[in-house]
């Protein structure tokens, strides 16, 4: 973290790529920031990339908007009484195997997939390839304990021991010949648990949340392409600003810890206390002059 430069301000229409990192239900801090900076007249990049639930945040504002998918999500989470299914003992089923695969179709769909192939924002969303040796439950395995050891030793943005491991990220844009049941299978693989969730194949292959590489998943870019890149991560660091550059890319993060649980989908699951701080966030980077437009 010692390349880690905070920032004063930063001209929000400058960003090309506009970078979404996973995190679950923490994910809905991103999208009450950017309802808020749409609503405020902020204009919208060219690109997003995005993983696991940011990936979904990132396609529900590119088709009835993020407040309709949390809409959907509360609805969801209001009739699932817990996390994991007992009713298959002894073999549970965790929800959100149902749960996460229904939310997405109520975004994404056959009446809504017209408006987001018409969109002038691509959406590419990142995978993990499972390592052939490891197989996919050994990758999962490998992914996990690696995720483990960088936030709780190294604490590094973005990891490398998952590569070390031969896990690779994969990067997907969902084009003009993709089919709606295709972007939806990749919408869901990028967030894919095994074993608590099934692999899904992808192009031919084994697909798993993009996390399991790197929650933060930014490509391989030239310099000028990095400093056009803004990424919104979900996890609050407390040593770090709130606006940073590291690598040559600007980096923004939530206040303060995301008042949600990253995986709980019941009624008790506040998802909406997520959103709505990422509102007053953007709210407060506005009138800060944190986040600011050229013209």
């Amino acid at each position: 973290m010692s390349a880690v430069a905070g920032m004063a301000y930063y001209k929000f229409d400058q960003v090309e790529t506009l970078v979404f990192a996973g995190g679950g239900n923490r994910c809905w801090w991103q999208a009450g920031l950017l309802t808020q900076l749409f609503d405020s007249g902020f204009g919208r990049p060219q690109r997003f990339v995005g993983t696991s639930g940011g990936a979904a945040v990132a396609a529900s504002l590119l088709t009835y908007g993020a407040q309709h998918a949390l809409d959907t999500c509360i609805t969801a989470y209001a009739s699932n009484p817990s996390i994991f299914d007992f009713s298959r003992r002894p073999k549970l089923r965790f929800a959100h195997t149902t749960i996460y695969p229904a939310w997405i179709a109520t975004f994404l769909n056959a009446e809504s997939f017209s408006k987001f192939r018409a969109s002038t924002t691509t959406l590419t969303v990142a995978v993990t390839r499972p390592n052939k040796l490891l197989g996919v439950s050994g990758s999962a395995l490998a992914g996990t304990l690696a995720y483990l050891v960088e936030k709780y030793w190294s604490k590094s943005l973005h990891p490398k021991l998952p590569r070390w491991l031969g896990l690779r990220q994969d990067f997907l844009t969902i084009c003009a010949d993709t089919s709606m049941d295709a972007a939806q299978t990749l919408l869901v693989a990028s967030a894919t648990a095994p074993p608590i969730m099934p692999a899904l194949r992808v192009n031919g292959d084994f697909a798993l949340d993009g996390g399991f590489v790197d929650s933060v998943p930014v490509e391989e870019q030239t310099l000028e392409q990095r400093r056009r890149t803004l990424v919104l991560l979900t996890r609050h660091y407390p040593d770090l600003p709130m606006l940073f550059t590291l690598g040559d890319r600007t980096y923004l993060q939530p206040s303060a810890k995301v008042p949600v649980s990253t995986w709980d989908c019941t009624a008790k699951t506040d998802v909406t206390c997520a959103f709505e701080m990422g509102r007053r966030d953007a709210l407060c980077s506005m009138q800060s002059g944190l986040l600011i437009q050229s013209a």
